[in-house]
């Protein structure tokens, strides 16, 4: 839950149902199985050089925990500019910003933090190209989803760091 403020009576408080709390935590949670499945087929060169030895994964869970935890910040992401949008400007100027990126919806809310919007637009990219998939064979291009869910894990940490929230 949230509490937002109402905006009959300014003055007065209520709660709204949400889960953003919930897509929060299920990144989180993707986002550490990730890495738990990242590092069970990562060893050290035995020869001490720097760099890793990759092992198969046949299951690719590293790579589907890794999409999950993208997914799920953009649904977080999505939740909370909603919720801060409403809550400060009200329901008509969302309505006017609702189909618009995030970074203006960022700076709307008054976030001109460089490092955040450089980063809230690497994810929207990386997002739109996993959730709007279009088969391609472009090696320029190749990205890989455990370093993508980095920046979305890095995004939403913070943003929730910016507006001061609470993530329950």
């Amino acid at each position: 839950m949230i509490l937002a403020k109402n905006m009959a009576d300014p003055n007065q408080s209520n709660f709204v149902s949400t889960n953003v709390h919930v897509f929060y935590k299920i990144a989180k949670e993707s986002y550490a199985t990730m890495n738990e499945f990242t590092n069970r087929h990562r060893k050290p060169k035995p020869t001490g050089e720097p760099g890793y030895i990759i092992t198969l994964d046949p299951g690719r869970k590293s790579f589907k925990h890794a999409l999950i935890a993208i997914v799920f910040c953009g649904m977080f992401l999505e939740s909370i500019l909603h919720l801060l949008i409403v809550e400060q400007k009200g329901l008509d100027t969302f309505n006017e910003y609702d189909r618009k990126i995030y970074e203006d919806k960022l700076r709307l809310l008054g976030c001109d933090d460089q490092p955040i919007l450089v980063l809230c637009k690497q994810f929207r990219e990386a997002r739109k190209e996993i959730v709007h998939e279009k088969a391609y064979i472009n090696a320029d291009s190749l990205r890989i989803a455990q370093k993508e869910a980095d920046v979305a894990i890095d995004l939403i940490d913070k943003i929730v760091a910016y507006f001061k929230l609470e993530t329950g």
